[in-house]
């Protein structure tokens, strides 16, 4: 199974978006350098990439804009 890249985030807020993935029943898995864990780097080369398998890819990423839309509404509100 070809997996893909729909984005990358700092670990904690990747676990919460795999989750909502997971939810929805998209298969995921987190990818994340050794060295980020260890000294807490958590953007740039070192944000935990999330994967997904292509076949799944489209409807993974309108999830992850549908959910920052949200929390962008809500900012707003705020």
């Amino acid at each position: 199974m070809e997996e893909v890249e729909v984005t990358e985030l700092p670990h904690p807020l990747a676990r919460i978006v795999q989750g909502a993935l997971e939810a929805e029943g998209i298969p995921s898995r987190l990818q994340r350098d050794a060295l980020s864990g260890i000294y807490g780097l958590e953007t740039g080369i070192f944000a935990t990439r999330l994967l997904v398998p292509a076949d799944r890819a489209d409807e993974a990423r309108a999830l992850i804009a549908a959910v920052e839309a949200e929390e962008a509404a809500e900012q707003d509100e705020a």
